[in-house]
């Protein structure tokens, strides 16, 4: 067996028949792996380079009486591990006209959202967790704006109603708090 050193990264070996026997490499491809393992360890040994992290590719060229193998040693790379989001958006929905928003808000949903009127539109914002989607898609559009947009409406839009549903447990019971529309006196 020769071993040369043809640039840094590519060694070029030449095996005959019974250094294949040696290193249990048959033209047949059984038990390869472990050949190639152990014949890469002797090769890094000869060259005083460490095999280990590194990843190679084996080119296997035949000649009269063995093999002529060329390998090249690159670095190992580093798996990159992708995660996925969550959506980022949240559901909107746009009511067609006031008589649509108030056939919806006279259902009592039961999730927390608040009403605006923004850009000539009446915009329902939920507060949390939309339980039932096909409520809202009876009475309005829905659509799905972007953390940022929604903002927008937030803060530019003017806000018509907010529902905000609390349960509490008090002495076994369930007692549910409706908070109403701003500005009105809980007093009153």
């Amino acid at each position: 067996m020769t071993i040369e050193m043809l640039s840094r990264g590519t060694i070029l070996v030449s095996l005959m028949r019974e250094d294949m026997r040696r290193f249990r490499l048959s033209e047949d491809g059984a038990d390869v792996k472990e050949g190639l393992t152990e014949l890469l360890y002797h090769v890094g040994e000869v060259c005083a380079m460490d095999v280990a992290g590194k990843s190679f590719l084996v080119e296997a060229l035949p000649k009269e009486g063995g093999w002529f193998l060329i390998i090249t040693v690159r670095e190992a790379k580093r798996r990159r591990v992708f995660r996925i989001k969550h959506s980022q958006t949240i559901p909107v929905c746009v009511f067609r006209c006031a008589d649509d928003l108030l056939d919806f808000v006279g259902t009592e949903p039961s999730f927390d959202f608040r009403l605006y009127r923004y850009q000539e539109r009446y915009l329902l914002l939920p507060t949390g967790r939309i339980r039932d989607e096909a409520l809202l898609s009876e009475y309005g559009e829905l659509h799905r704006l972007s953390r940022a947009a929604a903002a927008r409406v937030s803060e530019f839009g003017a806000l018509l109603f907010e529902k905000n549903v609390q349960r509490r447990h008090i002495r076994g019971r369930t007692v549910t708090v409706r908070d109403a529309a701003p500005g009105d006196s809980e007093g009153a």
